[in-house]
């Protein structure tokens, strides 16, 4: 599952930028995103290869002093140099053409045979170890924006419904996917998480009602989600998205007689867990030429079990589900063909991306479910009309 680190790794090559004399392009052991590096004044690289860096993904947010310590400081603002209104967001840049995500801290000791080496927080000297996720130790947190009022609530926790949904950028974990193994691509959109959950032996008097009048079906987003947290059937919860998604599968979609049907397979008593996104119009940035808000399914789950493309085409054949935008085996070629360009959903904006994952069902021995997420990098640079900021709410 993806979380949020900075992580420290191995640089494992540094070639010269073709339009750039003072900057180098700086790729990293595991991983495989692109970190553009300014060059030292004498005109050398700042890295090399088998040096150590501590890798500051996107959507981190830096402290002062290590906006100061990087050179992202302005001292006639007393702000930072970076993105965000204090200026102390990493965001993705397009530099002289080239596309470049995160940035890099440098890691003291030049020792390539062994993984120690040591930073230097806040003035204060720490040992390290290749791997390690130094994010606490340098102050650095992730960016989260304010949560809109549509998608605000009252929440009830109800343990049993916890459920941790959210998998990594291919660049994270290239190595998830074999070469040539058959995988299913489906356009990732951009708006918010639903997840509707039903409990065949619940009858919580805050949930929501089945067909057969149990309260027995919870409605949360990802970020509630984790933490056990479900709306309540209230008055007050009326207007909120999730409530007014689920009402409207309720009612126009039978989904409680299939989350029912769905429990009793292979014995029965299953809880069911049915995912998918709320978008367009008032949700994001992007509103897919919608006028009022959308939902689209993209995962299931019976028990513990995620179910493979195929068994979520069957129980979903008649729920709206996101696009399918190639089926084949895993080539990277072929993948970053379908993550580009205008969404297949409707209206003219950017495409996020594509969710892949393998056409049947199996675990990767070091990254657990075999899904990753591939964004566009048009998405990522996209600008608002308007001048607004692009949004990233969960």
């Amino acid at each position: 599952m993806s979380k949020f680190s900075c992580p420290v790794v191995r640089v494992a090559s540094v070639e010269e930028h073709p339009n750039a004399d003072r900057l180098s392009i700086v790729k990293l052991e595991g991983l495989a995103y692109n970190c553009i590096s300014a060059k030292l004044s004498d005109g050398s690289p700042r890295y090399r290869a088998g040096d150590f860096v501590v890798y500051i993904p996107s959507q981190s947010v830096l402290p002062e002093w290590l906006l100061k310590e990087m050179d992202f400081w302005n001292e006639e603002t007393g702000k930072g140099t970076l993105a965000g209104a204090n200026g102390d967001r990493v965001k993705p840049l397009k530099l002289r053409g080239i596309f470049s995500e995160g940035v890099l801290f440098p890691v003291g000791g030049r020792d390539y045979t062994t993984t120690a080496s040591y930073i230097v927080a806040d003035g204060v000297m720490h040992f390290v170890e290749f791997g390690q996720d130094v994010a606490e130790l340098l102050g650095i947190t992730k960016w989260q924006p304010p949560i809109p009022i549509a998608m605000a609530g009252e929440v009830a926790s109800v343990p049993e419904t916890a459920l941790t949904y959210d998998f990594d950028r291919w660049e994270s974990v290239p190595d998830i996917f074999d070469p040539g193994e058959v995988v299913v691509a489906t356009e990732k959109l951009h708006g918010t998480c639903v997840i509707i959950q039903y409990f065949p032996d619940m009858d919580h008097p805050e949930m929501f009602a089945d067909h057969s009048g149990y309260r027995s079906i919870t409605v949360s987003s990802k970020g509630l989600g984790s933490q056990g947290l479900v709306l309540k059937c209230n008055d007050a919860n009326m207007h909120n998205i999730y409530v007014q998604t689920l009402d409207m599968l309720l009612a126009d979609h039978n989904i409680s007689e299939l989350m029912h049907a769905m429990s009793k397979v292979d014995g029965g008593g299953h809880s069911v867990a049915i995912l998918g996104e709320c978008y367009g119009k008032g949700i994001q940035d992007l509103d897919y030429g919608t006028t009022k808000p959308s939902f689209r399914v993209f995962d299931m789950r019976i028990g513990r079990e995620w179910l493979g493309p195929d068994a979520v085409a069957y129980w979903a054949k008649d729920l709206p589900r996101v696009p399918t935008l190639y089926t084949g085996p895993f080539e990277l070629a072929a993948i970053e063909q379908v993550r580009d360009g205008v969404t297949t959903v409707g209206g003219t904006n950017v495409r996020e991306g594509v969710v892949v994952r393998s056409l049947v069902p199996r675990d990767h021995p070091i990254h657990g479910r075999r899904i990753a997420k591939f964004i566009s990098p048009a998405y990522l640079l996209r600008k608002v009309k308007g001048g607004g900021e692009a949004t990233e709410y969960q």
